[in-house]
């Protein structure tokens, strides 16, 4: 057993403090990507650090499904390119402050995986990685 072990990220329940303040730093991201109100259906939310990582479902405001063929992404639906609406995203503290630093709805592989690198070098732990 190795002498030093990496810190272990936090679930951000329901409950956590944490929660409302990191979706709603996600939320005008998301938003913005998809030119209409959402709320979100977690599936994964987990703070190490300064960062946080979210998987999710971004829902329209009345909890259905978003039509992705009616935003951008209409493009990548048609060309297969497209895996459904899970969302992956990085939350970085800045000056206090959580704020949305990269995402990506839909990928057809690991797309978060290069955020363990530069710009971000967020925690692999908290991502997920080896």
């Amino acid at each position: 057993m190795p002498f030093f072990q990496s810190p272990k990220p936090t679930e951000v329940g329901p409950k956590h403090p944490l929660r409302k303040p990191l979706l709603d730093a996600l939320r005008p991201r998301i938003e913005g990507d998809l030119k209409q109100p959402v709320l979100f259906r977690v599936t994964k939310l987990h703070v190490l650090g300064d960062f946080a990582f979210v998987v999710c479902e971004p829902r329209t405001p009345a909890d259905k499904p978003i039509d992705f063929k009616k935003t951008h992404y209409k493009s990548e639906i048609d060309q297969q390119v497209f895996d459904g609406a899970t969302t992956y995203a990085l939350l970085k503290k800045i000056g206090g402050k959580w704020k949305a630093v990269e995402h990506v709805i839909g990928p057809t592989d690991v797309a978060w995986s290069n955020w363990a690198g530069p710009p971000h070098n967020a925690p692999k732990a908290l991502l997920g990685l080896p």
